[in-house]
């Protein structure tokens, strides 16, 4: 390793690999060939978020409809897979299920953006998380690319489409059967 000697002291911000029992909002882990950050720790664990969509883009439904939203979505049958839990199996004994007993979901639109546009999409009652309020930590890449990702929220007065987030870190809306980024969230203890 080379090492660039400057005359006067400068302040660098630095990562480094820390062993802790104590997880904390903006801490990252590894997740396969992924990584995984914090968003928020509550009483059932630490919240985590992939920080990149998954390797290959899903459509919310295969058929075009919003019906029954994400809780009876395509999509989070294929959450549910052995396929996908298969890539969290590191973690896999410390996950904790969220209140409907899956392991992995997306995230929802008040978790990423608050308040912004929230009168397009359903509510959700969802505080923002706080590293969202920073636009560049909601847009993520799928395989070095820009992508855009699904959000749980069907759009209101549409019978066809969800929310997501643009590759430009903005709220939209697509149609469901449009394959988009998975961006996983999780709960760890």
């Amino acid at each position: 390793m080379e090492i660039f000697e400057t005359m006067h002291s400068i302040d660098v911000y630095r990562k480094t690999l820390t062993k802790t029992t104590e997880i904390q909002t903006g801490d990252q882990i590894r997740v396969g060939h992924y990584t995984a950050t914090c968003q928020t720790v509550t009483p059932k664990g630490a919240l985590f978020l992939l920080d990149q969509y998954l390797d290959e883009a899903y459509p919310m439904n295969r058929k075009s409809t919003n019906k029954g939203g994400y809780e009876e979505s395509d999509l989070r049958e294929t959450l549910r897979s052995k396929e996908i839990l298969d890539l969290f199996d590191d973690w896999g004994d410390r996950m904790v299920p969220f209140d409907n007993g899956d392991l992995l979901r997306i995230p929802f639109f008040g978790e990423i953006f608050g308040q912004e546009d929230a009168e397009y999409f359903e509510p959700d009652g969802c505080e923002q998380w706080e590293l969202m309020k920073d636009r560049k930590n909601r847009i993520a890449f799928r395989q070095n690319c820009w992508e855009w990702g699904w959000l749980q929220n069907k759009r209101k007065g549409s019978a066809t489409t969800f929310a997501h987030v643009y590759d430009n870190g903005n709220a939209n809306y697509y149609y469901a059967s449009y394959s988009c980024g998975v961006r996983p969230a999780f709960l760890i203890n």
